[in-house]
């Protein structure tokens, strides 16, 4: 008798498929919103990285327009990231812009460099290492190096911070080369 009953309890359960709905519910929306959250965290970090290369460029088109510069021209270049670099923030973006001279032989050596935001300056007169095929003898180029530490919005605790980094050599356009006077 009790075994018959317990037959007929168990085809019963089977049949009844009232919860199967939320059971399924429970266990993907975890899945779905970790894959959610850390495609919003790649895009973010994806944009942030663009701005930070945005302000590379024009920070180099900028800085090659002029024919000297000072300690002022050298701010107001700088100055000019916040801008480009918006609606994300610069406190963890450094800046090193840099003058590079070529000599008759190739060998490519700092002018002047000058630091933004904790960023460490290049030596005067220490050598450099151009990329391959960009020297030209008896030239002169404007190096503009970028760093952004990248802190992520979601899930903080369990993602580092990325850092991110570029470069770009520009030749000056309005002279020859681009003395610092400040």
């Amino acid at each position: 008798m009790i075994g018959r009953w317990i037959r007929r309890l168990g085809s019963r359960l089977r049949a009844d498929d009232r919860g199967v709905a939320a059971v399924e519910f429970a266990f993907t929306v975890p899945v779905l919103l970790i894959v959610y959250l850390g495609g919003f965290e790649l895009s973010q970090a994806m944009a942030t990285y663009r701005k930070m290369s945005d302000a590379t460029v024009e920070l180099a088109n900028v800085a090659a327009q002029y024919t000297t510069m000072g300690s002022l021209d050298v701010n107001s270049v700088f100055s000019a990231s916040s801008q480009i670099m918006a609606p994300y923030p610069t406190q963890n973006l450094t800046i090193v812009l840099t003058e590079i001279a070529t000599d008759a032989s190739n060998h490519a050596t700092v002018q002047w460099s000058q630091p933004y935001n904790g960023a460490t300056a290049l030596v005067a007169g220490s050598a450099v290492t151009l990329p391959a095929g960009l020297g030209t003898a008896n030239s002169y180029y404007i190096l503009v190096q970028t760093t952004y530490q990248y802190n992520p919005v979601v899930g903080a605790n369990y993602i580092p911070s990325m850092p991110m980094s570029d470069q770009l050599y520009i030749i000056p356009r309005a002279s020859t080369s681009i003395p610092y006077t400040g």
